[in-house]
């Protein structure tokens, strides 16, 4: 018997991953947006008397959520400068899985205008 590491989420960790962040995160502002490789991404959330939290994102693969940072890339992608500029500043106000699929929605700013 040898044991296997899964290599990608399937739709029931998604909704486990997406329940566990509505717990955590709903209501924490966007500090800022980094990338650690051209498929994988950190989001940092802090609110006033919690501690930050970070949101892991590897692209078709996996995501979560963390306390630790990482080491980032030194200088930032274009697509993370624009997500920065859209995102930076703004609650996050839901997480859903979109119906069965491994796809998570993240709705940010709805008090400040939706993203």
């Amino acid at each position: 018997n040898s044991l296997t590491m899964k290599n990608r989420f399937s739709q029931i960790d998604v909704r486990a991953v997406v329940t566990n962040m509505r717990s955590l995160l709903l209501g924490m502002r966007v500090q800022n947006v980094y990338d650690i490789n051209h498929k994988t991404y950190l989001i940092k959330l802090g609110q006033s008397g919690k501690e930050k939290r970070f949101i892991m994102i590897e692209s078709g693969v996996r995501v979560h959520t963390t306390k630790y940072m990482r080491d980032k890339a030194n200088i930032p992608s274009v697509f993370t400068l624009k997500l920065r500029k859209h995102v930076k500043g703004k609650k996050l106000n839901g997480v859903r899985q979109l119906g069965i699929d491994r796809v998570i929605d993240f709705t940010f700013g709805v008090d400040d205008g939706l993203l």
